[in-house]
């Protein structure tokens, strides 16, 4: 039977309305609907569209193996997450902890989006949001290349054998501070004993809400070797050589946004709710490019 009784909000009913998820909906700006450039890539002359999109649950493969996807559910070193650490809303795919989706197979071959050449400038930027602002969550929006696979395509002609040289761009990280966390990584050395220099001071002591829907960005320049990162349309933090290393020029980037967790004490959900991506032309640089150790193609499957 109904009625029109309102009752009264219990106590118990209100912590239960406190517990659901607090982020921003479908009311926001999307950059996904958003056809102008953004500031961060006409300062490094990438003008060019390469990819806008709404990430939809259609849109990813939860195999690995599917060729010509927007997404993949497993990153180059893992097994496939299943299609239960997903779900769609109605201005994104929802990630649950523990879940990931990458812009490239888990084999590290591409996907139906084009990569970002470090031999042009380029500006890519994601949408997200997160449930809570619990410091235990780690949502990551980072780039990295492809010859950085179990195939080790980033052993470079010249090198010591089996020595790997790879460039990792953290577009943003969670957790880490009370504002954003935005690092650019040179990793050299032979696994297990990899070594990395970052940027100083990555940390943004300015507090962020993670529940808003955030928008993340970063420009890279390769004349320069200079990374800007930006937050909702404002430069933040800046980053050059050797914390961008040469290698950068010769690799080609891809997106990963993740739901991890630094201790496993909270439980969230991170929503991606909006990518795109702008390029520029090819800077030209002497000395010419790094040759790879051994022929292998990264254009298609084996």
């Amino acid at each position: 039977m109904r009625t029109n009784t309102t009752l009264p909000l219990t106590p118990w009913v209100l912590a239960a309305l406190c517990l659901a998820p607090a982020w921003a909906h479908a009311t926001v700006p999307l950059i996904c609907k958003d056809a102008a450039t953004p500031d961060g890539a006409t300062q490094v002359g990438a003008l060019q569209p390469l990819f806008r999109d709404c990430p939809r649950i259609a849109d990813v493969d939860f195999t690995g193996r599917a060729d010509g996807s927007k997404y993949y559910a497993a990153f180059y070193s893992t097994q496939p997450k299943d299609s239960s650490f997903y779900e769609q809303a109605d201005d994104g795919v929802v990630i649950k902890r523990g879940g990931l989706l990458t812009t490239v197979k888990m084999t590290s071959y591409p996907g139906l989006f084009p990569l970002l050449s470090g031999a042009r400038p380029f500006y890519i930027e994601a949408q997200v949001a997160t449930s809570s602002n619990h410091q235990d969550n780690f949502p990551a929006v980072w780039l990295m290349p492809i010859e950085h696979n179990l195939r080790m395509e980033d052993v470079y002609e010249g090198d010591p054998k089996s020595f790997e040289r790879w460039f990792e761009l953290d577009i943003d990280e969670g957790g880490f501070g009370p504002g954003g966390h935005h690092t650019a990584i040179s990793w050299t050395g032979i696994w297990p004993n990899y070594k990395k220099i970052q940027n100083p001071n990555p940390t943004s002591k300015i507090p962020l809400d993670r529940t808003q829907a955030n928008v993340f960005g970063v420009s890279y320049s390769p004349d320069t070797l200079t990374v800007r990162w930006w937050l909702n349309g404002k430069q933040v933090l800046q980053a050059t050589h050797p914390h961008v290393p040469e290698i950068a020029r010769r690799q080609n980037f891809y997106l990963i946004v993740s739901a991890q967790s630094h201790k496993n004490i909270s439980d969230y959900q991170m929503k991606l709710m909006g990518v795109r991506a702008f390029v520029g032309d090819a800077v030209q640089k002497s000395g010419g490019a790094a040759t790879p150790a051994a022929s292998i193609k990264t254009k298609g499957p084996p």
